[in-house]
């Protein structure tokens, strides 16, 4: 289990992770930093589980990961900028991840809309965003995080798709040095997003993806669609062309990128 002092003594940021959370086993990060009250979780509040009963990804799917394995946790935010960059968080986390992943092992990391990490072109690590909105102003957004670390199988149905940092570093990754890293990371990410335009975080985000002129399958609303992916919008919205040269964009949907 990643304990609560391991973590302190690595950690080196401002705010991030301050304040901690840690369990062995729980039901997700997320649910537990949802129930927690106002004076309990300050900004830049931690969760991390070794295990997660009821983990959920993008489009309520469940998170499956080995037990004291990965990484799984959860950062309560309190955006102090405008509700416009909120949807830019994914964006943030997915180059504060990145870049805290290669510095630890070397792996090659690919950003893919809308919140995937890829390593050798299969999902590593995916972000997952759960804002509160309140009069129109967001209170807080909760930012869930899941690294593949040290698994090194897979179920039957991801296991083509999915993969880990120990199966391409071929050794184990420490977990704390890791997390505080990402932590790290993150925070200055998150410093950038609010001081400067977010253009600026998003053509960063575009140089860690290859996905732009290739085809894509599209998935959305239970539909299927292939296109081409152009662009990444100001708002994060992915700019794609469909087969009768339209444009538009898309603001929600699962990516899968054509073999090359």
């Amino acid at each position: 289990m990643i304990e609560e002092r391991e973590i302190r003594a690595f950690l080196q940021t401002k705010i991030f992770g301050k304040k901690l959370y840690c369990f062995d086993t729980i039901d997700s990060t997320n649910t537990f930093a949802r129930s927690l009250k106002e004076n309990d979780a300050p900004h830049g509040t931690l969760i991390v589980a070794d295990e997660q009963t009821g983990g959920k990804g993008r489009q309520e799917r469940q998170w499956r990961s080995q037990k004291g394995k990965n990484l799984l946790f959860s950062l309560v935010l309190k955006p102090a900028f405008p509700q416009e960059k909120i949807r830019l968080l994914p964006f943030a986390a997915a180059l504060a991840s990145a870049d805290a992943i290669e510095m630890e092992t070397g792996c090659t990391v690919e950003c893919k809309w809308p919140n995937d990490l890829l390593v050798a072109r299969k999902k590593v690590a995916g972000m997952l965003i759960e804002t509160s909105v309140q009069e129109e102003v967001v209170k807080n957004a909760i930012l869930g995080i899941g690294i593949n670390v040290n698994q090194t199988v897979f179920a039957d149905d991801i296991k083509e798709l999915a993969t880990s940092l120990r199966l391409h570093s071929s050794k184990d990754v420490d977990r704390v040095h890791l997390l505080c890293g990402v932590l790290e990371e993150l925070e200055n990410r998150y410093e950038q997003l609010q001081q400067f335009p977010p253009q600026l975080l998003l053509d960063e985000w575009k140089q860690r993806a290859t996905m732009f002129g290739t085809t894509i399958t599209l998935v959305e609303h239970s539909s299927l669609l292939k296109a081409t992916a152009i662009d990444v919008a100001p708002n994060g919205a992915l700019v794609i062309e469909e087969l009768n040269g339209a444009r538009r964009e898309v603001f929600a949907g699962d990516v899968t990128i054509a073999q090359r």
